[in-house]
């Protein structure tokens, strides 16, 4: 008896890990969903996912890029020049050694072969079975790239470089390096012939980059950013990967080492479009194009403006630390009626993100560290606002919502570091420590206030009538209280 029910196609979000289901998503599949959709919980962008249980057909995904595919006429103007060969392992890996061949380790994605699947490969030249071609590009200079083959060709490089034993294969050869196996064998995999095609130098420039999405259809496709550090290479993304392994940034990101889907480099990038581009150019639900748009402007940016973008980048990272700590780039998400008590998120929110680093590049850093105390409490003020928890929740690329999200924030951050005649709007953290010490109680509800985050000091006189910041004018609630007395 066979079973009829469908397999169902699971994908993994590379940026925090979620994982979508159909079924939690009134069974809409994956590939079903629009262009602009976001992961729910860090609103990374489609491209961010990868199949986790295989599709059980293979039809190629549909294609990512927002609007109609692009297309080229096989009859029009030729745009692409190449030339296929046969060349020998032995002079590839020469070519290699001799810098005429770069494969590079950073180059399309990070090599993430274990040695197991070197082995296999290594394993299959010598049972002569066939070896997927290998795709290169020629440079100015007559040096080739690698645009499709990376792992295969490290894999084989490596070998005959002795820098890893074969595991996992037959016992005649398991546990040997190149230089341990027999004269014949090692003539066998050196005089191994693989096809290779390479785009001359003559081709139409963008031709790597359509190059790159045609081979990726049917696989486990590159994400945007491994694109661009694909097509996109020279200073500018040496630079934001730099600043990618920035122990700070690794710090606030939770890594210890690189990202292997490249996610950091992808953040810093953000950071610095909305820096130098302003959230008014994010074209809308675009945000690869505005992305693609940096890149582009980094390659034209002097010495001085890098030096100036690179202490903007730390300072901001610096001040993350120093406002908001642990709590960085986090949603503080208030109680409802049947728990009043709120708490912070444990995922990191890339909305929340580029507002929180452009933000701190407004003022001289140290009025942030003068204010920390009051920006974070009129952080976690906006943070339980409905209007606001929505604006970072989902589609988070659409531009009125950008401009709108990053206004509030603006107005927050102004509010609190201009101050009034009445001086501060918000009661300070020392104020509202010394409440919660004498009675954690909420003043509407009557519950205790279980963290002090969750705490709010509220004016009995409201503001906006004239009532002052004092203690003697406050009264503390759950935040969620204090916000459904406001709606009410």
């Amino acid at each position: 008896m066979t079973n009829s029910e469908p397999v169902v196609n699971l994908y993994d979000c590379d940026s925090c890990g979620y994982r979508y289901d159909p079924q939690d998503h009134a069974g809409v599949d994956f590939d079903e969903q629009p262009e602009a959709f976001e992961c729910p919980t860090c609103q990374a962008g489609r491209d961010h996912f990868h199949v986790f249980t295989p599709p059980t057909d293979d039809v190629a995904p549909e294609p990512k890029e927002e609007g109609p595919a692009e297309s080229r006429d096989p009859l029009g103007p030729r745009l692409m020049y190449t030339k296929a060969s046969s060349p020998t392992l032995h002079s590839l890996y020469n070519r290699y050694t001799k810098g005429r061949l770069v494969p590079q380790p950073e180059f399309q994605r990070y090599e993430v072969w274990s040695v197991q699947k070197r082995s296999a490969l290594i394993e299959s030249v010598l049972l002569d079975l066939p070896v997927p071609q290998v795709f290169l590009a020629q440079e100015g200079d007559g040096a080739s790239v690698v645009v499709d083959g990376q792992q295969r060709l490290m894999a084989i490089f490596r070998f005959f470089g002795n820098e890893y034993a074969l595991k996992g294969v037959g016992k005649s050869i398991e546990g040997k390096k190149f230089k341990d196996l027999p004269a014949t064998l090692q003539e066998k995999i050196e005089n191994y012939e693989l096809n290779v095609v390479e785009v001359l130098k003559e081709s139409d420039p963008d031709i790597r980059f359509a190059l790159f999405q045609r081979l990726n259809e049917g696989s486990v496709s590159l994400n945007d950013q491994e694109l661009r550090n694909c097509v996109m290479r020279g200073p500018y993304n040496e630079f934001i990967k730099e600043l990618s392994a920035e122990p700070a940034w690794r710090k606030r990101l939770k890594l210890k080492a690189r990202h292997p889907r490249m996610v950091d480099v992808e953040l810093v990038l953000r950071y610095m479009a909305f820096r130098d581009q302003t959230y008014l150019k994010h074209p809308d639900k675009k945000t690869s194009k505005f992305l693609d748009r940096q890149m582009s402007i980094g390659d034209q940016m002097s010495e001085k403006e890098l030096a100036d973008a690179k202490r903007d980048f730390r300072n901001a990272v610096e001040l993350a630390e120093t406002v908001f700590g642990e709590n960085a780039f986090r949603r503080f998400v208030a109680g409802d009626v049947v728990n009043p008590g709120g708490a912070w998120d444990k995922r990191q929110n890339r909305a929340l993100m580029d507002v929180q680093l452009w933000g701190f590049n407004r003022y001289e850093k140290g009025v942030y560290v003068k204010n920390a105390d009051a920006i974070r409490e009129a952080t976690i003020e906006l943070l339980c606002t409905s209007e606001f928890s929505d604006l970072l929740a989902h589609t988070i690329s659409e531009s009125k919502r950008i401009e709108r999200r990053f206004d509030l924030w603006k107005n927050m951050l102004d509010e609190v570091l201009k101050g009034s005649e009445q001086g501060p709007r918000a009661f300070s953290r020392d104020e509202k420590e010394a409440a919660f010490s004498v009675n954690p109680v909420c003043a509407i509800c009557n519950q205790k206030i279980q963290s002090i985050d969750d705490a709010h000091l509220d004016h009995v006189e409201p503001f906006s009538k004239g009532g002052k910041t004092e203690s003697a004018n406050a009264a503390l609630t759950h935040r969620y209280c204090n916000q459904a007395k406001s709606n009410s």
